[in-house]
């Protein structure tokens, strides 16, 4: 791009003679205004039912991948992409099937699978091994039954077919009285559970939103309905303004209500673009989830220390930055990252650095040089010719806005010309502020520019990058959506050329693969930590997300829990909130109960408002353990502590979903969906596939009462009490207690506490072991931070642990995959829930030595029973060849139950 420009145009010139050029006639074409708007007016797409389309089929075709269907002026299509997965579109004659951004593997990457077309008097049936799509051909409308023939979706057609009305796609749905809907991405709700909602997909600044806020910050139209026939997907692959009614009453002036009438609808619509959604049957969430990452991609694996302890705040002095880590580790408390927020711009200047946090930088490089810092960007750049770039107190050509001005890489408005536009830049304490002009992602040779930006970070020495007010906020009101630009500004080039409001929910999505470019240039080895505030469908290929900015309220304590389940239930696993609360201040009761929760969410990270908006200008508004007393930093300590000592756990588990998009942070009913009474608890979550979380979120508590799912048998993890599953307990719950519940026959593994990620080698790996009849667990391993794994260089070791009737336990270990030679591993600690003492534990002829038990971990091929925890420790030597059986005397051992 512009330092290797073929054209030949010297770059320090250009800066230059543009800046020369710019300087008497730039800002006299701006305004200078800018603030934040309470209220943020939208525009909202609605139907007219007396003008919806009645299409019929007069006849169809069968082509390489489905079926056409001839419906007058428009075509109708089902594309098959495999088995359990079509496309079903509706076009106007010769158009071609829109597939967005958010498709990762498109049509052309799939085989299609084999499939027959019979055809009756009044049906024409598309049959694959797993699922059959039956049309009707009087009125269009699409059927979906499994394999039984039990019908798991069907189109609603008492008001007409699906199609257009006007310019805007819709398509009504019959449901089940009893249907359940989840996912939807970002929806600021209490209820898991979706039924009854009206849900919007506009991308919005929603500073200190609440649950009555229709939109926020990311776009995702996806969902998941739960039938009796099983959980089956939807994806309305259409990035414009999207309204889903969810079984919702329209007469119910925007309160939502739970509608289970038996000819019960639901319906969703866009304004613009094309109808073109995609049917993916489970019948297990899990299968749904793993079909739409198979569309739409699944995380990337992260490195180790993104999904560790962050520590943040907006506007910490340079001061502050340097001080906080180092009090953080006087303090025995583990933290791995800490996030410079927009405060060390010089001005709000994007890509600059102003010295003093420049200095603070390089004292944590120097006194904490294993921290790892994030930097906060914007994609607002200041219309300015010149800035202090260095941090030196010398201006220069301001290279960012010189640049994409040259070559016209800015978004226009309506007229063709650079839209100019307030955000940060015009927050200036300066008396003559300046506007601000909005890089146009849409285009790919602007992301590659954008992209190469980024050396002013990288060479100053940040690790991660969080993308910042990409919705796009932008700080004015507009005639249909206010905070963002005008709906007619113009984006693309030719053939791509398009209206701000077709791109704008995309615009956060082409910032995130823009900033993810950056990575593969400055760092070609190392594994990106991107966290973006705003993304479409898909977007979770490129960037961890954060729900932007909540309040320190017990209610957004609540509410963060379902807000998060739902968007692992749209494929954006690495998900997290401001944990405390971003706006006003929590209460130290408050502050100690988010700190246990967020422990258990995927990213972990304390981040909260400038202290500056206080009423009280003695109060400095940080948001660390020690700004509310001591307690809360045993707590803290406590609880990060916990997190470190699971991260073999946690990182596998990222591992899998990267895998498979499997949510980290599981509803229960992603594993108990037949199990009714999961099918919307809030307040309850799966941490992985075997840890259950179940917080205390109500003001006061000192205990909570605690769903058990059925089919299972649960285990306290803190005292090995067992319960039956398909009740509900009651259990204490004091204010440094997180009552935490695991799986009978499933294995934790854990390790020791470190401050930091990458401190100690993980040498000895704990298995934790919850043993009825069997346990087994696959475990990863790589070196947690380069790219190297996906050349193959990792470890994939199988351990199975299981008891016979005569009550001799056996624990196999199965190498898979051995390509990482940097493992440290030399030994695992198998830790077991059993509450008697083994009479000897064998590998072969080698018999193990019996050790007291704060000395087993030190004594290769040893055991012990503590009686501290009830459980027994056996130290197994990593390069153990032969199974370790473990004798007890009198049979099978007695347990704990309740």
């Amino acid at each position: 791009m512009f330092g290797n420009d073929s054209r030949g145009i010297d770059r320090r010139s250009v800066l230059k003679s543009t800046a020369a050029l710019l300087a008497g006639t730039a800002f006299a074409s701006v305004s200078a205004q800018a603030y934040h708007y309470d209220a943020k007016i939208h525009y909202e797409p609605e139907l007219d039912e007396e003008n919806l389309m009645e299409l019929s089929v007069h006849g169809y075709e069968v082509f390489d991948e489905g079926v056409r269907f001839d419906l007058g002026e428009y075509d109708g299509y089902i594309s098959l992409f495999d088995d359990d997965l079509a496309r079903v579109s509706i076009l106007e004659e010769d158009d071609e099937v829109y597939e967005s951004r958010g498709i990762a593997n498109g049509r052309k990457e799939w085989d299609t699978p084999t499939f027959s077309v019979d055809e009756t008097e009044n049906t024409i049936a598309i049959d694959t091994e797993t699922i059959t799509v039956q049309v009707q051909k009087d009125l269009f409308g699409v059927k979906f039954l499994d394999e039984k023939g039990t019908v798991v979706n069907e189109d609603y057609l008492d008001e007409g077919t699906a199609g257009y009305e006007g310019d805007k796609p819709y398509a009504y749905k019959k449901t089940d009285a009893n249907e359940s809907f989840y996912g939807f991405g970002e929806q600021p709700e209490l209820t898991l559970d979706q039924r009854g909602k009206k849900i919007e997909n506009w991308n919005t600044d929603q500073y200190g939103y609440g649950d009555t806020n229709d939109y926020v910050y990311t776009s995702v139209p996806f969902f998941v309905g739960l039938t009796d026939a099983g959980a089956y997907g939807l994806f309305f692959d259409n990035p414009a303004h999207s309204v889903f009614h969810m079984a919702d009453d329209p007469n119910a002036s925007g309160e939502s209500y739970d509608s289970r009438a038996e000819e019960d609808y639901y319906y969703f619509l866009a304004d613009g673009g094309q109808l073109t959604y995609y049917f993916a049957y489970g019948p297990e969430i899990s299968d749904v989830l793993e079909r739409y990452t198979d569309l739409t991609g699944t995380i990337p694996l992260p490195p180790k220390w993104a999904i560790a302890y962050h520590q943040s705040k907006w506007e910490y002095s340079p001061a502050e930055l340097a001080e906080v880590p180092q009090r953080y580790r006087e303090e025995e408390i583990p933290l791995d990252a800490m996030h410079f927020d927009i405060g060390y711009m010089d001005d709000y200047r994007v890509f600059t650095i102003q010295e003093p946090h420049r200095e603070a930088l390089a004292t944590l490089n120097e006194e904490v040089p294993e921290l790892k810092t994030v930097v906060v960007n914007d994609p607002g750049v200041a219309v300015d010719v010149a800035a202090d770039v260095d941090g030196d107190d010398e201006d220069e050509p301001y290279r960012p806005y010189l640049e994409g001005t040259v070559y016209g890489y800015w978004t226009r408005n309506a007229s063709g010309d650079t839209f100019y536009g307030p955000v940060w830049p015009t927050q200036d304490v300066a008396d003559d502020p300046t506007d601000a002009v909005w890089p146009d992602f849409s285009r790919a040779e602007v992301r590659e520019w954008w992209a190469e930006q980024h050396d002013v970070f990288f060479d100053a020495g940040f690790d991660g990058i969080k993308n910042d007010m990409g919705e796009p906020a932008v700080f004015q009101k507009n005639d249909k959506y206010d905070w963002t630009m005008p709906a007619d500004n113009i984006h693309g080039t030719g053939a791509e050329t398009m209206l701000h409001e077709e791109y704008h929910n995309m615009y956060g999505f082409d910032y995130a693969r823009a900033s993810r470019k950056a990575y593969d240039l400055y760092k070609p080895d190392q594994r990106p930590f991107l966290l973006n505030r705003n993304l479409y469908a898909g977007g979770q290929r490129f960037a961890a997300i954060w729900t932007g900015d909540n309040v320190s309220e017990w209610m957004h304590l609540r509410m963060s829990i379902p807000m998060q389940l739902n968007l692992g239930l749209s494929g954006m696993a690495f998900c997290g909130h401001d944990v405390g609360g971003f706006a006003n201040r929590p209460t130290p009761e408050l502050f100690k109960r988010w700190m246990e929760l967020g422990a258990f969410i995927p990213y972990f990270r304390n981040h909260t408002d400038t202290h500056r908006k206080s009423d009280q200008e003695v109060d400095v508004r940080n948001q660390h353990p020690w700004t509310f007393g001591e307690e809360a930093v045993e707590i803290s300590r406590k609880y990060i502590e916990l997190r470190y000592r699971l991260m073999p756990y946690l990182y596998n588990e990222f591992e899998e979903s990267a895998e498979t998009g499997k949510p980290i942070q599981q509803p229960l009913v992603y594993h108990f969906q037949n199990d009714p009474d999961t099918r919307d608890i809030t307040d309850q979550f799966m941490f992985g596939d075997n840890m259950m979380i179940a917080p205390v979120v109500e003001q006061g508590a000192t205990s909570r009462e605690v769903y058990l799912p059925e089919s299972e048998t649960w285990v306290d993890f803190w005292t090995n009490d067992v319960y039956d599953g398909g009740q509900t307990i009651t259990v204490d719950a004091p204010i440094d207690h997180l009552p935490i519940f695991v799986r009978k026959n499933s294995i934790v593994p854990m390790r020791e506490v470190q401050q930091y990620t990458g401190e100690k080698p993980l040498t000895t790996l704990e298995l934790r072991t919850y043993l009825d009849e069997e346990a087994t667990y696959t475990f990863y391993e790589d070196d947690g931070e380069t790219r190297a794994f996906e050349d193959g260089e990792y470890n994939v070791t199988h351990f199975s642990v299981s008891k016979n009737n005569g009550g001799v336990v056996t624990f196999e270990r199965e190498l898979e995959v051995q390509n990482y030679d940097d493992s440290e591993l030399s030994s695992y600690l198998l830790t077991l829930d059993l509450s008697t003492a083994p009479r000897k534990v064998q590998a072969g002829p080698t018999k193990y030595e019996e050790v007291n038990a704060d000395d087993v971990a030190d004594v290769p091929e040893s055991f012990a029973y503590d009686t501290e925890t009830d459980a027994v420790l056996v130290h197994v030597p990593v390069d153990e060849d032969q199974d370790v059986k473990l004798f007890f005397n009198g049979g099978s051992n007695p347990g704990r139950g309740r």
